[in-house]
């Protein structure tokens, strides 16, 4: 849906630059149609890279291992973990640092598993 959406916005953009160029309209349906394939190409690529990580919650931590090997976040430095919209969960610390999980197919339920995972806080 996403990529229908795009090819129209830039469809809409290159015709109206045709009609201010007075260029053959044929060319902006072409090029709307090859940008939106390198945008559908990368947002591909991106979930290859990140199809890989495997994050999971276990004694007292979140641990994520990646590409880039495993790393450990203990859940008492963790302010909150809030759902987005895309399927992501952004889990911020109380470093101010802010870590996304993305490609979840349950991001509700995953942040409300890392808040209840944390425990009660003191007000």
């Amino acid at each position: 849906m996403s990529s229908v959406l795009t090819f129209a916005g830039l469809s809409a953009v290159a015709i109206t630059f045709s009609a201010f160029a007075s260029l053959p309209i044929g060319w902006a349906f072409t090029v709307a149609f090859i940008l939106t394939l390198g945008f559908v190409i990368e947002d591909v690529m991106r979930w290859r890279n990140a199809r890989t990580d495997r994050w999971q919650l276990s004694e007292g931590q979140l641990i994520h291992d990646g590409p880039d090997g495993r790393s450990h976040v203990p859940l008492s430095e963790v302010v909150s973990a809030k759902h987005q919209f895309g399927g992501r969960v952004i889990v911020k610390l109380k470093s101010g640092q802010r870590i996304a999980i993305r490609y979840l197919p349950f991001p509700i339920q995953t942040a409300e598993q890392i808040d209840a995972a944390r425990g009660p806080r003191a007000s």
